[in-house]
């Protein structure tokens, strides 16, 4: 069942198929509630909602569209009542599936600091209906003589008293039992580091966490992010009788000393069930405290970029003793460099080392090696001050293909140089343990000749997917810098169409999927399915473009990112 729509139960999916007309009846095909869920789930939310009228399926997976994100970060008043009136409304609460919070700007929204002004709406007046002779008139002459309509203002009632919102907040917070995503920050902490925190946030965290969310969402919750300041984790620490035990996944950010024992409880295999766990920033503490997890899976580390550089010795080093200790349970691992800052540190040897301290936690006859690693996810600090063949680049990718030497997926977030480009290749060619299946890369620079070297050092890859941001072809084209006679990008893609048919490719028996993404200015990235077409003609195997068969210029735009512009004055709930 497609997991963007509600999870229609039993009953619904039986009392819809009950009521199936039959086709000699309609004249329309019979077809059971699973099919129409599998048509609806095609379709784009605007198309939902424009046929939400059509049976109960529809109108169903239009609501779930519409209520599915739920956002309490405004401080107006008025925008807080009416959301807290939406979800008190039978029907609405059940459909939210995720829940961002900001708990001072929601607490300003219960006691707001000043007064709150009245507020007043514009609303059409009320016509006098139509008499017969106007109806026929209206019929018989196509001129429309109709008025034009007239609006009045009106006084919006008065707002509940603070009391008062604070118990529809809690009576609306209850009915969010399908909640899977809850997402808590503090935006203030961002814009205003030193601010202090006022004495009614810090009384009303209590009610808003133990006696609000903990128990909405200790049962259903599955993925849980903190960004928040530590003054506030005193209160925010569940209760034992509501500690959320069904999270798998976990996003922390700037993680303080006093939520470490949280932590440990959803880590642990007996009090939690935790498979996925995400940290942005230098939470040195936090890894040292971890233990082993044997149930973690996936583990993304979004860390400074010093602490990639270091040189400490791997059983001393947290960030290096969590990999270790964990080496035999860790499937797909992310680290992401945060910091664009150059440090250079004194590594205490002279002359060329192959194999640096930490390259031991990856070494062919470690025991700590991670072995049981399926696909990794890297990228290169100081992007733009280091050339490839610097020292620190190159002691960053050692340590990067002592870690991934058993997975068969690699990923490559860096837009990489063609130097960069080949030292990458070549490097973990070096050290691999297992055939790489699926590479993801994010090139400066697209030629045959890439391709082909990718092809030659991986000859067993199943999926390759390139971004990239120029496409030339081999050899230098002397139209390309012939300012008398520019060379329009339609010859250049024909000349590298050429070059692509006229090569004697490596073959490559395995490879059946390939995707070329382009940046197109104002368009954001686009498919280049000429390009790919060009090479599945050369290389048979190929099958398939971006996991789709037989696809088209339309089919792949669907999978394209799309562009959303957000309105920054906008408090709406629901957006």
């Amino acid at each position: 069942m497609p997991p963007n729509l509600i999870p229609f139960t039993s009953s619904v999916l039986a009392k819809f198929n009950r009521r199936r007309v039959s086709p000699t009846d309609t004249g329309r095909p019979e077809l059971p509630a699973e099919i129409w869920i599998h048509i609806v789930d095609m379709m784009t939310p605007e198309e939902r909602d424009n046929t939400k009228g059509v049976n109960r399926l529809f109108f169903e997976a239009a609501m779930n569209d519409k209520y599915r994100n739920l956002s309490l970060v405004s401080q107006d008043g008025f925008n807080f009542v009416e959301t807290m009136e939406k979800l008190l409304m039978p029907g609405v609460a059940t459909r939210v599936r995720t829940l961002t919070i900001w708990p001072e700007d929601i607490c300003r929204a219960i006691y707001p600091e000043k007064d709150e002004r009245p507020r007043f709406k514009t609303v059409p007046v009320d016509k006098k209906p139509d008499t017969r002779r106007k109806k026929a008139k209206g019929r018989t002459f196509k001129k429309d003589d109709s008025p034009e309509p007239e609006y009045t203002v009106i006084q919006l009632p008065n707002l509940p008293k603070p009391p008062a919102r604070l118990q529809m907040f809690k009576e609306a917070l209850r009915g969010l039992i399908n909640l899977e995503e809850l997402s808590i920050k503090r935006r203030c902490r961002l814009e205003y580091p030193t601010r202090p925190l006022p004495a009614q946030i810090s009384s009303f965290l209590p009610i808003c966490m133990q006696e609000c969310i903990w128990p909405a969402v200790k049962k259903s919750v599955r993925k849980l992010t903190l960004d928040v300041d530590n003054r506030l984790f005193e209160a925010f620490i569940p209760e034992p009788k509501h500690f959320p035990r069904s999270i798998q996944h976990l996003v922390l950010v700037n993680l303080p000393d006093e939520m470490i024992p949280f932590v440990r409880q959803l880590t642990s295999s007996e009090t939690g069930s935790l498979d996925k766990l995400s940290i942005e920033g230098d939470c040195q503490t936090l890894w040292s405290a971890l233990e082993i997890m044997p149930n973690l899976r996936d583990l993304e580390l979004r860390v400074p970029a010093r602490i990639i550089q270091q040189t400490t010795q791997p059983w001393i080093d947290p960030m290096h003793k969590l990999l270790a200790d964990n080496a035999g349970f860790i499937q797909h691992l992310s680290i992401i460099p945060v910091e664009k800052e150059y440090v250079t540190e004194s590594f205490g040897y002279t002359g060329i080392i192959t194999e640096p301290w930490y390259h031991r936690l990856g070494r062919r006859d470690s025991p700590k090696s991670l072995h049981e690693l399926k696909s990794i996810k890297v990228s290169f600090p100081w992007r733009g001050e280091l050339t490839p063949l610097s020292r620190e680049w190159t002691r960053i990718l050692d340590y990067y293909t002592s870690l991934g030497q058993y997975a068969t997926s690699l990923t490559v977030q860096e837009l990489l140089t063609p130097t960069a480009l080949e030292s990458t290749l070549s490097a973990f060619a070096l050290v691999r343990q297992r055939p790489l299946q699926e590479l993801y890369l994010n090139v400066q620079i697209l030629s045959p000749g890439v391709v082909e070297t990718i092809i030659e050092t991986y000859p067993n890859l199943v999926k390759l997917h390139m971004k990239f941001d120029k496409l030339l072809p081999d050899e230098v084209w002397p139209s390309l810098f012939e300012p008398s006679k520019p060379s329009t990008p339609e010859a250049i893609l024909a000349k590298i169409l050429q070059q692509i048919k006229e090569r004697k490719y490596h073959p490559c028996p395995s490879l059946t999927d390939i995707s070329l993404m382009t940046y197109v200015q104002g368009n954001g990235l686009r498919y280049h399915l000429p390009l790919m077409k060009a090479y599945a003609e050369v290389f048979p195997s190929i099958v398939s473009f971006a996991g789709v068969r037989d696809a088209s210029e339309e089919g792949l735009a669907l999978l394209e990112p799309k562009k959303v512009f957000l309105d920054a004055t906008s408090d709406s709930a629901w957006s």
